[in-house]
């Protein structure tokens, strides 16, 4: 009977003369029978919300937007650098490089301009160090061809950048027809790359791809 529950249950017990009784579930209202307001629960279920109240408005096919993330400034590459120990320029080191040069002996002139060469090769950016560009010019005009073929090397290399004085010595070296004209040439070779300016600039560089493991 728990299945029949809430619906009305006529039930006809036969009697064996000829007479049908009908019982009703006690527990289940007749039909058309009048349930006091008692048998029923106080709560009006139609009045309450199954779902908020933007439920149906909602548009769920469109994920939350995430708040923009603002982007963190990079830091800059920092230059791989090493130390060096290098000679220290002084006045008095100048001075007695230039002593050596001015020295009568060849081969003490010849040790100063090596010196001089050294000093320009160990740090780039003495190119175009007042002392040093001054003492090259002096070893141009040194009558001993080593000497002069050093400070020609160092103009040459660019390792020196020279300056005017350079420049009106070399024009004159291009007349003369000293080491069988070669300083003329060489001359003339160090006047054109001091006529262009350089200047630095960033290139990309490609990386280089990795060689292939040999086969054993």
């Amino acid at each position: 009977m728990e299945n029949m529950v809430g619906q009305a249950q006529n039930v006809q017990v036969p009697n064996y003369s000829g007479v049908n009784i009908q019982i009703f579930n006690p527990s289940v209202a007749a039909p058309g029978a009048n349930v006091p307001a008692s048998n029923i629960n106080a709560t009006n279920y139609a009045t309450m919300p199954a779902y908020p109240q933007n439920y149906y408005t909602q548009n769920f096919s469109q994920p939350p937007i995430p708040a923009p993330i603002e982007p963190q400034p990079s830091e800059p590459t920092k230059k791989k650098t090493e130390k060096r120990e290098i000679v220290q320029l002084t006045d008095d080191y100048i001075k007695t490089l230039e002593g050596y040069l001015n020295n009568s002996n060849k081969e003490v002139r010849l040790m100063g301009a090596k010196e001089v060469l050294s000093r320009l090769q160990e740090d780039d950016s003495r190119k175009n160090d007042v002392g040093l560009n001054a003492l090259v010019n002096k070893m141009l005009q040194d009558p001993h061809q080593p000497i002069k073929f050093i400070a020609m090397a160092a103009l040459e290399s660019r390792v020196a950048n020279g300056n005017d004085t350079s420049k009106t010595l070399l024009q004159s070296i291009q007349q003369q027809k000293t080491a069988y004209g070669e300083d003329s040439l060489k001359a003339s070779n160090i006047l054109l790359k001091m006529s262009g300016n350089t200047v630095k600039k960033e290139f990309e560089v490609q990386e280089k791809p990795e060689k292939e493991s040999k086969k054993a």
